[in-house]
């Protein structure tokens, strides 16, 4: 039998393999968008992710790149003597990465499907039964993140197709698409992510807490998924608008949104068993260049603690682009102070820091993904 491959959108190889880590946990990468799980018990757990584009069943894996298509053809088809079953089928032959294998798409997909067709198995490209998926994943553009997990060589891959039961449309619940908007909407995929980025393999919550809820991007993505939304701003206009918009988005899980500060956050909620903290500050705002935004983060974790002192945590954080190359990280700024600094408060808080990731904003900013665990 051949490996489960789970294949990654090209918005962040890092990330995928973070959110694959978080909801199911991976085995090996064999190129930054492309890594194997050992078994398809918790597969469904997959099902919400954000950076997911293919699961490959029976997939096989070759590091040959100076094969011909006619040679991969070939390959394929003795695969299929014991991979494909009947009915009707199509090959998707795709390629990944920034510099691309030399290869024709085309011509694997004309030739493997010349060789595989058969009185069990014809052609239908348009509702095929089974589909083959052949990747070609070339080498990935090493610019901004030196990350040595990314470091790879090319790899040829295919295998069988698991459709995806709820692939998000992401572009259908873009901020500017819902009823209540403003600038500072958070983008619906990486609220996505951040959800994802909170679960651990043997521990998914059941309910999210975002206590700076803004326009609604996390609680809209937690509800659509069938998680609990608890969520607060101090702004009456937010509240309203996240509320608006968490009724358009149609979504399974229950939501309760209320005009709170952080200070109160804990005497509003309770304790709360199987939860996480969601959030995503208002880096934006001058506060947070100051004392007080690390204040009011610091509640934000102290409050998380009271709360479920065994949930996670999943926030972001403003930083400078540097950040992103991992190189001294230390020593670089984070919402004002040096890194160290600000690892060392989130500890104080019985948290501890299990990811940290930053992506860029523009010339001048980033945001720091940012996990926690509990201590103890």
């Amino acid at each position: 039998m051949g490996e489960i491959i789970l294949v990654g959108s090209g918005w962040n190889s890092f990330l995928f393999r973070a959110e694959i880590n978080s909801l199911v946990g991976y085995d090996k990468i064999i190129h930054p968008r492309l890594v194997t799980i050992s078994n398809d018990s918790n597969i469904n757990n997959l099902s919400n992710a954000a950076l997911l584009d293919d699961i490959l069943f029976n997939a096989k894996i070759i590091n040959d790149y100076n094969i011909s298509e006619r040679e991969i053809s070939l390959l394929i088809h003795k695969w299929t003597e014991n991979n494909l079953p009947k009915g009707s089928f199509a090959i998707r032959t795709r390629k990944i990465g920034e510099e691309t294998i030399s290869l024709s798409s085309s011509s694997i997909e004309k030739e493997a499907g010349e060789l595989i067709v058969s009185r069990y198995n014809n052609v239908d490209l348009e509702t095929p039964e089974h589909e083959i998926v052949v990747i070609l994943a070339g080498l990935e553009d090493q610019a901004f993140h030196k990350n040595k997990s990314d470091i790879s060589k090319p790899v040829i891959i295919w295998g069988l197709r698991k459709k995806l039961p709820n692939k998000n449309k992401f572009e259908s619940r873009n901020p500017i698409e819902r009823p209540f908007f403003k600038p500072v909407s958070l983008d619906a995929r990486l609220a996505r992510l951040m959800i994802s980025l909170s679960h651990k393999p043997d521990w998914f919550p059941k309910i999210i807490i975002d206590p700076f809820c803004g326009t609604g991007g996390i609680a809209i993505e937690a509800i659509i998924q069938g998680i609990d939304i608890l969520a607060s701003d101090l702004d009456p206009v937010m509240v309203e608008g996240t509320h608006k918009n968490l009724v358009w988005s149609k979504g399974e899980g229950e939501h309760t949104v209320k005009k709170c500060s952080i200070d109160n956050i804990v005497q509003l909620w309770g304790r709360q068993e199987n939860c996480s903290f969601v959030f995503d500050p208002p880096y934006g705002r001058n506060s947070w260049k100051s004392d007080n935004g690390l204040d009011i983060f610091l509640q934000a974790l102290k409050a998380a603690h009271s709360i479920n002192p065994n949930g996670t945590i999943c926030t972001m954080l403003p930083t400078v682009p540097e950040f992103m190359l991992e190189e001294k990280s230390d020593k670089y700024l984070v919402m004002g102070k040096k890194w160290e600094e600000i690892e060392s408060l989130i500890n104080s808080t019985g948290w501890i820091v299990s990811l940290k990731y930053a992506i860029k904003v523009h010339r001048s900013l980033a945001r720091l993904i940012l996990v926690c665990h509990p201590s103890h």
